[in-house]
């Protein structure tokens, strides 16, 4: 049984400029989230995918393999399958894919070892992924998705709404082959804390994981 994990890492960013290369807490954006991989320890091979030498040099200091970014996959069009596609062809040959996200910078080692064992030792899922469950009044397109507003129940008896941390995901080779999305028929979501979720977007999401590293992760 092999696994692999791949971890995109562009150096432009269109909302951020130069977001992964940013000062976090002390620490270069993308430093957090690789140093995490690496003390997890659960993965056989892990790929830096960069158009970056200076994230270049650093992954291959931290002994992960890396290849080049693909132009048209730096673009802000690509996205997370259309990466694993890409990265599925130059590696072929494994049991698990994962794929992890720099923009979540306090994906705790426990939490990727967690999700590893669930889809690497669980046979009822096929792939994982980490999310946030969010008891709130949610509408979309004009309509309330998960209450009546004429029946206003307690916010904590609401029916949750599941949100994507867009910080992992993984799921076995032959889900990926039968579906060809990172996600699978069945998936284990892994659920996390808001503080953990944080994902770099903007420049507000940076300010906000800047006073959650110093004040939650006494970073």
């Amino acid at each position: 049984m092999k696994s692999i994990c791949f971890v995109p890492i562009k150096s432009n960013s269109e909302r951020v400029p130069g977001k992964n290369l940013r000062i976090l807490n002390g620490k270069k954006l993308y430093e957090h989230l690789l140093e995490h991989i690496k003390e997890a320890h659960v993965f056989d091979d892990v790929v830096i995918d960069t158009n970056s030498l200076e994230i270049e040099e650093y992954a291959k200091d931290m002994g992960f393999i890396t290849i080049e970014r693909k132009p048209s996959l730096a673009k802000n069009t690509a996205n997370g399958n259309d990466l694993l596609a890409h990265h599925f062809s130059l590696f072929p040959d494994y049991d698990y894919y994962f794929q992890l996200f720099v923009t979540a910078p306090f994906m705790q080692p426990k939490t990727i070892v967690n999700c590893y064992n669930i889809l690497t030792h669980e046979a009822e899922h096929d792939s994982v992924f980490t999310a946030t469950e969010n008891h709130s009044f949610y509408w979309f397109e004009g309509n309330p998705v998960n209450y009546r507003p004429c029946i206003l129940p307690r916010s904590q008896n609401l029916s949750p709404v599941i949100e994507e941390t867009t910080g992992l995901y993984g799921i076995s080779r032959d889900a990926y082959m039968r579906y060809r999305c990172r996600i699978g028929a069945k998936p284990y979501i892994y659920l996390v804390d808001k503080y953990e979720s944080v994902d770099i977007n903007t420049e507000e999401d940076l300010k906000i994981a800047e006073f959650i590293g110093k004040v939650i992760y006494n970073l």
